[in-house]
This record gives structure tokens, sequence and C-alpha cells, in this order.
């Protein structure tokens, strides 16, 4: 959980807007996107404008205090940086978006990277389908089991 201190270590000063963005992603459960954050800031700061919001977010994501998620539908989604590796699953029916348990980057897929002497910077990694509320809506009666978070 970032501090207030986290801010001033990077010479940039923690402003009210910049920590409520913070307090949001942090005691958020999803993965919100800037206009929902907008918003939720907007109730206890009527004056904060969309383009403050735009501008802390990404000023939060260069210092890495969060984590700003690209996924198949062109809309960015931020979480706060807890400094685990992981992916996502997400609905494309409901957009509900929720994190996998293991990485797939197997010790098969390190193995051929290292053959062909490529290093790995990065890599994302996001499944694609229907949340069990929006299957059974769709008909569509799919499951799939996935093993509990660590």
């Amino acid at each position: 959980m970032p501090k207030k201190d986290s801010l001033h270590k990077k010479t940039i000063r923690n402003s009210k807007q910049r920590q409520a963005i913070l307090d949001l992603l942090t005691n958020s459960k999803c993965h919100l996107g800037a206009e929902t954050i907008y918003q939720k800031i907007r109730e206890e700061q009527p004056n904060i404008s969309l383009g403050t919001v735009y501008r802390n977010l990404d000023t939060l994501n260069e210092m890495g205090l969060i984590e700003r998620c690209n996924f198949a539908d062109g809309k960015a989604r931020y979480e706060i940086n807890a400094g685990d590796h992981h992916h996502h699953m997400v609905c494309m029916r409901c957009g509900e978006i929720e994190d996998l348990p293991e990485c797939p980057m197997n010790s098969e897929i390190q193995s051929y990277l290292s053959q062909q002497d490529f290093q790995p910077v990065q890599h994302h990694f996001e499944v694609y389908g229907y949340c069990s509320h929006c299957a059974e809506r769709e008909g569509k009666g799919i499951k799939i089991d996935l093993p509990p978070r660590k």
C-alpha cells in the first residue's frame, strides 16, 4: 500500500487530488477507468477536472505507484501497484476483470526464449470470455475452475 511519503521521495508534491486517487485505488476491489475515478473523486472534490485526474494518473503510473492496464476494448483501467506480478481474465459482456492466480509464463516458454537468445522485459496475458453470471444469462453454461489464489 503506498504511503503519503512515497510521493515526497520522488520530489513530487502530494496533492489532495493525487492522494484521493491513491486512496480510491487502494480501497477498490476492481480495476477502475479514468472516468469512473473522476466521478468518484468528484463526489468529495466537486471542483476536480477530468484533465487533473488524467494528469495525476499519468504521474502516479510513471512513479510506479499504480499500474495502467490496457485491455482489448481500448479502455485503460488502473490498479494500485501491489508489487505482485499478475494477469487478468476479462468478461466480454459486463467488463468485470479479475486477477489470475498464476502467471502462464511457464518454464517451457522461458526455455524457448532463452534458446532464441531473447531477453524478455515484460509480458501481459489476458483471458477473454464470460464470467459465470454472464455465461448463465447468455445460455452458454461455460464454467472454468481455477485454483484458489495464493
